[in-house]
């Protein structure tokens, strides 16, 4: 005798109305699963990059979008810069930077168009690294960091220098194209077809990879 308590599906011979109305369901729930499935896959695979204590993984730029979120999520290894106060604090130490304080700053980075972006005494002079490293982030006139990216871009030229910094992520010469294109056009393009970083998110790709401490 059938169980009165076990239900089953009715069959197309019994009830072809209803064996077509659980088809249709069954179809529906497939549908949407396909669909929710990669929705919560991309979301889980997005990168954390930096903060808190310790190095963080670093991707190049390259593999950024707005300076922050990778595209091809590649980790390219380890990072732990130090941030631009370190520098300037230890600047009067021997040996403390991997190279001299008193360098000229555009003898490795090109003079921009703008106020905040090209550094000179008044005889013409490119000032230092350490001179720049001390300027504010604004002026009315005479010399000043605009943004402080030029701290930031000297904090991570030392930070790669002193080894602090994996080159598979960042290299010098990579570094120097990102001031030579944000100092000359005020944005810089990490990719074909990237929306363009400006001054923000310049910083925030590199203290976000650790390739400079906050």
């Amino acid at each position: 005798m059938p169980d009165p308590n076990q239900t089953s599906e009715p069959s197309p011979q019994q009830n072809p109305d209803a064996a077509s109305e659980t088809l249709a369901r069954r179809r529906a729930l497939i549908k949407g699963a396909a669909t929710i499935g990669p929705v919560v896959l991309t979301l889980a695979s997005r990168p954390v990059l930096g903060g808190g204590g310790g190095g963080g993984q670093c991707i190049a730029p390259s593999q950024n979008l707005s300076g922050a979120l990778s595209h091809a999520a590649q980790k390219m290894g380890t990072c732990n810069g130090h941030p631009p106060s370190y520098w300037k604090n230890c600047a009067g130490q021997n040996g403390s930077w991997p190279l001299q304080p008193t360098t000229q700053f555009h003898s490795l980075c090109t003079p921009g168009n703008r106020a905040g972006t090209r550094f000179y005494t008044t005889n013409g002079v490119s000032l230092t690294m350490i001179d720049v490293l001390k300027l504010t982030g604004s002026g009315p006139s005479g010399n000043f960091d605009l943004d402080q990216v030029a701290s930031h871009i000297i904090a991570a030229c030392l930070n790669i220098r002193s080894g602090t910094v994996d080159q598979r992520a960042l290299t010098e010469a990579q570094l120097q194209a990102i001031w030579r294109e944000w100092a000359l056009t005020g944005q810089y393009i990490p990719f074909a077809g990237a929306t363009p970083w400006k001054s923000a998110e310049i910083k925030n790709y590199l203290i976000a990879n650790k390739i400079v401490g906050i």
